[in-house]
């Protein structure tokens, strides 16, 4: 059994905006593609028989199924590589739930280790995006030989949008314009920048985008294998990290209700922007005026006081994905107000602990480091 079909691969062109991760993972003919392939099969043959087709037909789900089934993966070849036994889905005594893994140290002491991804977009938004993405492959498919288009999009679209008719509202703008008038509206020394191009509004439920073209470079002057878009403003965002994170582990914090081993809780999070200020004050509150006691609204400190004492620590991943694994920030941070607090071998990440009221981070092995990936992985 493995992820991923045997089949001859060609593509060597970028991701489509809305292609599904696996299906392009699964296809891409690109060397650094081929390397991710090979790393997740090798660490797949690793995974226990018994569980090999649950874990293989979420991964080759959609894209939140995927990204879930890849995180487990990565946290049972870590787990592996740190020397613990470990058994996944545990058949636990009080509930019929299992978490993601038992694991067990070679001195003896064992612990639960549970995942889950954090991410900002709610299901109504990642819908909206997805019906903006089949816009944005509608529009890549776009002949435009003289210029590239610019996107300013603002909102998100109710409905789906008619990817067919938005090329066309181009096709006709584009018809009229001369690449070597628009690249002279660019030179302008009075008007700075794209502030010069002519603008085109498009208006779809509650959905509107500028566009504007760009003149292409003459080397890539009537080449048809180039994609039309190439500039996107990303518009503004409210991000709500430090929630998105709070809300995962208080998702996961008494999912299985008394335990008899420390109980850690790893977070994927998915996040275009997320420091370790979004961590500690998921964790332990927002940060006041200086001198000043944190709000009593983190996942271990309530108005009440300390609370989701079975939760050991939370182990945080910053955007882990297929093709960032060495770069990847990681911080295992420890509850103080833990019911069984937690000592073992994920402590050679960097870790967090509370020491004389203070928060203390104690430098440890880069993911990559222990996954045994150097630096530039996985190439191009």
């Amino acid at each position: 059994m493995t992820l991923f079909d045997q089949i001859e691969r060609e593509g060597i062109g970028p991701r489509l905006y809305a292609q599904p991760d696996f299906d392009y993972l699964n296809k891409s003919a690109r060397p650094g593609v081929a390397a991710i392939r090979q790393t997740l099969e090798d660490r797949f043959s690793r995974y226990p028989v018994a569980h090999r087709p649950e874990l293989r037909a979420q991964f080759r789900s959609d894209n939140h199924q995927h990204r879930s089934a890849h995180f487990e993966l990565v946290l049972h070849e870590l787990l592996l590589r740190l020397g613990v036994d470990v058994k996944v889905h545990p058949v636990m005594l009080r509930t019929n739930r299992r978490p993601d893994f038992l694991v067990t140290s070679p001195s003896g002491t064992s612990c639960y280790l549970e995942a889950i991804l954090a991410t900002n977009q709610t299901r109504e938004e990642a819908a909206a995006e997805a019906r903006k993405n089949q816009v944005y492959d509608a529009i890549n498919q776009l002949n435009s030989p003289d210029f590239f288009i610019g996107l300013d999009p603002i909102g998100n679209p109710e409905t789906p949008p008619s990817g067919q008719r938005i090329r066309a509202f181009l096709t006709e703008r584009l018809a009229g314009l001369n690449r070597i008038e628009v690249l002279a509206l660019l030179e302008q020394e009075n008007v700075p920048g794209f502030e010069a191009l002519p603008r085109w509004r498009y208006e779809h439920d509650g959905w509107t985008i500028d566009f504007f073209p760009l003149p292409k470079p003459e080397s890539l002057q009537g080449q048809t294998d180039v994609r039309p878009i190439g500039l996107q403003f990303s518009g503004f965002e409210l991000l709500h990290t430090k929630e998105a994170i709070r809300n995962a582990v208080q998702q996961k914090a008494g999912r299985y209700g008394e335990l008899a081993f420390p109980y850690v809780i790893a977070v994927n999070v998915l996040s275009d922007f997320v420091d370790r200020t979004d961590e500690v004050e998921a964790l332990f509150g927002d940060e006041q005026w200086p001198g000043e006691p944190r709000v009593a609204n983190g996942v271990w400190r309530g108005i009440a006081g300390p609370q989701n004492t079975r939760v050991s620590g939370v182990a945080v991943f910053e955007r882990l994905e297929q093709s960032n694994l060495p770069r990847v920030v990681s911080c295992l941070y420890h509850n103080p107000w833990a019911a069984r607090p937690y000592e073992g071998e994920l402590d050679r990440l960097t870790h967090a602990v509370v020491n004389e009221n203070k928060l203390k981070f104690h430098d440890g092995e880069s993911l990559g480091t222990i996954l045994g990936l150097p630096e530039g992985w996985p190439g191009e």
